[in-house]
């Protein structure tokens, strides 16, 4: 689950190769909000991202809807679902990752970490 988040933040990285941990950071926080809400069986807030950040939280999102069971990429396998409360695990998992790497490795030091295991 964790490698099929990081391997779309990663396409979008290597689009734009000015992506930062602080916009995926965003874009992992945003995801997070939306699914807690949706497992607490609320409304979430819309999301107000603009520009990278915006791009890699729509990544992020089919990724975990099809994760989830929802509609997902084209061309994807088909995955037994996984619970909203597993995706909030994962994306509390990501989002530790991030501020790790960033405090190892600065700006882009997650993106640089992650990249090296992906095709």
């Amino acid at each position: 689950m964790l490698q099929n988040i990081e391997a779309v933040v990663i396409q979008v990285w290597r689009k734009h190769p000015e992506l930062t941990n602080y916009a995926v950071m965003r874009a992992y926080e945003a995801a997070l909000t939306l699914y807690k809400a949706e497992a607490r069986q609320h409304t979430a807030k819309p999301v107000s991202l603009t520009g990278l950040d915006a791009s890699v939280y729509e990544a992020v999102k089919v990724v975990c809807d099809w994760r989830l069971g929802r509609a997902g990429p084209p061309n994807a396998l088909n995955e037994d679902p996984i619970s909203l409360e597993d995706m909030v695990s994962c994306l509390s998992r990501l989002r530790k990752s991030v501020e790790h790497w960033t405090k190892q490795g600065g700006r882009q030091g997650y993106l640089q970490f992650i990249d090296q295991f992906l095709p």
